[in-house]
C-alpha cells in the first residue's frame, strides 16, 4: 500500500499536478492528465462531469478516502481541494494508484 500523502508531494514538488475542480477538467479534456485524484465529498455534478470525460479519455480516476478538506492536506494546502490531475508524476510512485501496487 503507498502513501498517497507522501506521493502527492513528491508529484507536487517534481512533477506537474492541476489543483482544483476546473485545472482538473481542463487536463482531462485535453488528455494531458494520466490519473485524476477525487474526494469522496466531491459534489455529484462535479464527479460526474469528471467521470464522463475521464472515461471518454480512458484516464483513470481514483477516489480518495478523505473528504475535499483532508486532500487539501494531503497536498499540504490549506484550503479543500475536490479533485487533482496527475499530469506528470516526477519522482513520485503516484500512478501506482491506478495498479493498486507500488513499484
Amino acid at each position: 500500500m503507498i502513501d498517497i500523502s507522501r506521493e502527492l508531494q513528491v508529484a507536487i514538488n517534481t512533477g506537474k499536478v492541476m489543483l482544483g475542480y476546473k485545472e482538473s477538467l481542463k487536463a482531462v479534456m485535453d488528455g494531458s492528465a494520466k490519473l485524476v485524484i477525487v474526494a469522496s465529498n466531491t459534489p455529484p455534478h462535479m464527479l460526474e462531469t469528471i467521470m464522463y470525460y475521464a472515461k471518454i479519455a480512458n484516464i483513470p480516476v481514483y477516489t480518495f478516502q478523505g473528504s475535499s478538506w483532508d486532500l487539501g492536506a494531503a497536498a499540504r494546502k490549506p484550503f479543500k481541494i475536490s479533485t487533482i490531475a496527475v499530469v506528470d508524476p516526477g519522482e513520485s510512485n503516484i500512478l501506482a494508484l491506478i495498479t493498486g501496487r507500488t513499484g
